[in-house]
This record gives structure tokens, sequence and C-alpha cells, in this order.
């Protein structure tokens, strides 16, 4: 069944990525607890060396820049897809055109 596309569903959308990087944040940052804890005073050496670097340079990056980042990660280019498809096909939408088109010859 087709629907329309509406700006409210673009808002909603926008909404939703926005909610989906709060929580991938804050499901990072108790990550980033655990291996603190984890990597504290009573565990030390290379494994505890291995835990910390791991985290900081595999799980931050894929986490972090790629994921949550405002600018370059995946959510971001989500966001700025549907900002573009409102911009460009939405907001430029003459709303008077579109109730022609439902009732052509009448004008």
């Amino acid at each position: 069944m087709a629907s329309i596309l509406s700006n409210a569903m673009i808002v909603n959308a926008q909404s939703s990525v926005s909610t989906y990087v709060t929580t991938a944040q804050e499901l990072y940052s108790e990550l980033q607890t655990v291996i603190n804890n984890l990597t504290a005073a009573g565990f030390m050496g290379d494994a505890s060396n291995g835990y910390r670097e791991f985290f900081t340079t595999k799980a931050t990056p894929a986490l972090v820049n790629n994921l949550t980042e405002p600018q370059g990660s995946l959510t971001a280019g989500i966001n700025s897809m549907l900002t573009t498809i409102k911009e460009q096909l939405l907001d430029t939408v003459d709303p008077g055109l579109g109730k022609l088109n439902q009732n052509p010859g009448q004008a």
C-alpha cells in the first residue's frame, strides 16, 4: 500500500535517530565504566592493557566515531539524508499544484 511522505514522517524519523544516538551513547558510557572498573588497580598487566587498548582503538571508533558522532557518522548521514529529502522534495512542492493535479481541467 502506498503512503504519502510528509514532513511529520521526516520529523518522526529524525526523532527516532536522535533517540537511537542517545541510547547508543548511554550504552557506550556504561561499557566504558565497565572497562574502567575491570582494568582498575586489582587487574593489571598485559591482559588489562589489552582490554584498554581494544576498547580505545577498536570499540570506541566503532561505537562513537562511526555510529554517533554529529559529523561523519552513520546516524549523522541518516539525519542529513532525511533533511535533504525534506528540503528538496517536500518543502519545494506547491500545495496548490497538488490540488490542481487532483482535479485536472477544473481550474
